[in-house]
């Protein structure tokens, strides 16, 4: 039983054999082999650094660890047969409890030990499917940057090497704003919906874009946003400065962000919530834009519909460092800058009305004046 021992976590690559386009199909089609296949190459490509570190301020800006050069993940389409799957959490564990680390790796974040999978009883009510794609992973089933970033450049891969007819996509039951993004990227929801904790799969296939893609994305993002901005509203106008508010958001909590969209409401900036609006209307939004400001969060996956040309500045403190928003503006051309700021407050310098949110994990203060003048001077950059 998986939930007797320890996860068995395996590395897709270690356990499956690459193949070849043609001998990738042939195991595909004889219903007994598996093995995986390279759809797109890594790279490393230290020239996109280039004006990088000019880019950054903050009280934290020299202890960005995320300076180097960009790396580009391979993405590969593997085939398994025989999985239990469990779709809420992006599982496959064959009749060994063997689990494969691609699907699983958001789940693992979570809970190193897979405590969350159901139990027996689950297990043995699962119904049996003949073949499925699998492509949503944990966090993309809450996470609307994970699910645009992740999930869905691993349907499009699974699309395009056409095996989706045969390999019917399943995920567990959606949100409106998931069946949203599904239905502008392939121009009909095509997933089938599974409310069963587990399921019994013959066949299935998966990207190992499933693992992270965010962080390291290649040439398969850019194809995926070309899809959504085909069936998305064009823009009506041009210009516009957006501010992507966090306020209500539990996790990490800006102190003084009240003070800072006052000042940026005197620049001319329009404070919005994107949680609050259509995907469609989101992308329209993005697409007017030429200035983003906005701290670490799942909006700002919505970079990826910037203009060419325009300015995402993101307010990224220490505790929660990365690169995924800088990598999501290069798909779209967008310029990225960054304001690293020092994290967490101390406790005591954080009201209790904050601290007592759900989900509530750290606080910290953004140094209002001196964002401002890096702000101001980017503008002015920007005419």
């Amino acid at each position: 039983m998986i939930q007797d021992s320890p996860p068995r976590i395996v590395r897709d690559s270690d356990v499956l054999p690459l193949l070849d386009v043609e001998a990738f199909r042939r195991a595909v089609a004889d219903g007994a082999s598996r093995g995986r296949v390279a759809v797109e190459a890594a790279a490393s490509l230290a020239h996109e650094t280039s004006g990088l570190v000019a880019s950054l301020g903050g009280e934290a800006a020299a202890d960005w660890p995320y300076a180097q050069g960009v790396t580009i993940d391979e993405t590969t389409l593997c085939l398994v047969r025989d999985q239990l799957c469990f779709p809420a959490y992006g599982v496959l564990a064959d009749g060994d409890g063997q689990i494969l680390r691609a699907p699983a790796h958001e789940a693992l974040h979570r809970w190193p030990d897979l405590a969350c999978l159901p139990g027996a009883k689950a297990i043995a009510a699962a119904a049996r499917l003949p073949a499925a794609s699998l492509f949503l992973p944990w966090g993309g089933t809450f996470n609307y940057g994970h699910f645009l970033l992740d999930a869905l450049p691993s349907l499009v891969a699974l699309d395009e090497f056409g095996l989706l007819a045969d390999f019917p996509p399943i995920a567990p039951p959606l949100k409106a704003w998931h069946r949203d993004l599904l239905t502008l990227a392939f121009g009909t929801n095509p997933v089938r919906e599974i409310a069963a904790e587990a399921v019994r799969l013959d066949a299935v296939v998966y990207a190992t874009s499933m693992d992270h893609f965010l962080h390291a994305p290649n040439a398969l993002l850019d194809r995926t946003r070309q899809r959504l901005l085909g069936h998305a509203p064009a823009p009506r106008t041009s210009g516009r400065r957006l501010y992507l508010s966090r306020r209500g958001q539990s996790m990490r909590v800006m102190v003084n962000e009240a003070a800072l969209e006052t000042a940026l409401r005197r620049r001319g900036f329009e404070i919005v919530h994107p949680e609050r609006l259509p995907v469609a209307a989101q992308i329209q939004m993005m697409r007017e834009a030429a200035v983003v400001v906005g701290a670490t969060g799942a909006a700002l996956a919505n970079a990826l519909f910037a203009p060419a040309g325009a300015r995402v500045v993101e307010i990224q403190p220490e505790t929660f460092a990365s690169r995924w928003v800088w990598n999501t503006c290069r798909q779209a051309g967008a310029a990225w800058r960054g304001y690293i700021c020092r994290a967490p407050l101390a406790t005591a310098e954080v009201a209790w009305r904050h601290r007592l949110r759900r989900g509530f994990k750290f606080a910290y203060r953004l140094p209002l004046e001196d964002f401002l003048a890096f702000l101001d001077t980017d503008l002015d950059q920007a005419g």
